[in-house]
């Protein structure tokens, strides 16, 4: 069976190039809403070739997302369905000059290639190879693409949680380590704003002063020197404040990214910043902290780690080692693992220099990766319930 599906996937590389420049020249920044809407359009086409069951839910403010489900997937196999999920938005807005898809014998280059077009690619071809092979309709598995990873998943994080309830395991489809890695762990992220309210006065008058500005200095030292805890990392990004150098500033804002190995890590990171807000240096001033965006951490978990072994299996089996990694960066496999399910992530192609006009893949990991994610998918479908 597995010599059958490598048989069938060497033959699909011109198919999944073709595809991947279709799904790369629409124009999917997480903002372009008609773009986005153009997008589920195209994978809900494609998966409508491969699986009975497609819907296409529509967003007022964000673009459409699909799900695509086999036959098998409404009542499970021995009580067990899989997912795969992928974004269709990029980083990158409506008028963006990085346009442009290319390739060469190496490489493929253009505007969400790597993170994650490529990813959305895989998934297809997997489905495509056992859908050949007359497999896929017993296979329990569903397909998410959303539309707004890239913003924090603010309107499709309730949907992936409330489907994620009936996953035995999930594969997520962002680029892949450059030495073939794929995730096993992601720190979580909490995105939050800081807001400081001083007085506002004229700069020559001198005396004491609410500077909103000064008062967002302390407390940028006090963020910044979180940074002492070995599982969290605090970044101030950006500062804004004040309308003049002659004018005592009534209001100053920053924003922050801070990160987190744990649970425990993130409770100490919400106590620490709370004890930072509660406290002002320069009198008459008044601080505030209102959360952004947000996801759970996903620890390398002995569940993730059990799947992990089964990945490499497939790996071993498809010639070649299979390496793990702790990914700093976000997804949605964070708000999956925060359910509770085993999931795996980074199973896209092999790439780098996302979030920049120089994001590329390797591509001849386009194949691969189909091959690894199809070969998980028969062996956790055909593999004995425990």
């Amino acid at each position: 069976m597995f010599d059958r599906l490598s048989a069938q996937l060497s033959t699909m590389e011109p198919m999944a190039l073709d595809l991947l420049r279709q799904l790369v020249e629409i124009q999917s920044g997480s903002r372009n809403k008609p773009g986005l809407d153009r997008m589920a359009q195209a994978m809900s086409e494609v998966l409508g070739e491969l699986m009975p069951n497609v819907r296409v839910l529509s967003f007022a403010e964000h673009g459409d997302m699909v799900q695509a489900s086999s036959a098998a997937y409404s009542s499970g196999v021995g009580g067990r369905r899989f997912a795969l999920v992928g974004h269709m938005d990029t980083v990158f807005p409506e008028d963006t000059t990085f346009t442009a898809f290319g390739w060469d014998d190496e490489r493929c280059f253009g505007p969400g290639v790597y993170d994650m077009k490529g990813g959305l690619v895989v998934g297809i071809m997997a489905l495509m190879a056992l859908h050949r092979m007359g497999m896929l309709d017993r296979i329990p598995v569903t397909f998410l693409c959303n539309s707004d990873e890239e913003i924090g998943s603010p309107a499709s994080r309730p949907w992936i949680e409330e489907q994620a309830r009936d996953w035995t395991a999930a594969l997520v489809l962002e680029g892949g380590g450059r030495n073939r890695a794929v995730v096993t762990g992601r720190k979580g992220r909490m995105g939050f704003q800081v807001t400081v309210q001083g007085r506002a006065g004229h700069a020559a008058k001198g005396g004491t002063k609410a500077s909103a500005i000064l008062e967002l200095a302390h407390m940028i030292l006090a963020l910044e020197s979180l940074n002492d805890d070995p599982e969290i990392t605090v970044n101030v990004g950006r500062i804004e404040g004040g309308i003049g150098p002659n004018t005592v500033p009534d209001q100053a804002e920053a924003l922050v990214d801070a990160r987190f190995l744990s649970s425990e890590g993130q409770a100490r990171l919400e106590k620490r910043i709370a004890a930072v807000c509660a406290e002002s240096v320069v009198s008459g001033t008044i601080r505030f902290i209102a959360p952004t965006t947000g996801r759970p951490a996903m620890p390398q978990s002995s569940a993730n780690r059990e799947l992990f072994t089964l990945a490499r299996r497939q790996a071993d089996r498809l010639g070649y080692d299979l390496p793990e990694e702790l990914r700093f960066g976000v997804s949605d496999a964070n708000f999956i693992a925060g359910c509770g399910v085993p999931v795996l992530d980074g199973l896209g192609p092999m790439g780098d220099m996302d979030h920049s006009d120089q994001e590329y893949i390797l591509t001849a990991s386009l194949m691969e990766r189909a091959a690894l994610v199809a070969s998980i998918l028969l062996d956790m479908s055909t593999m004995p319930k425990a």
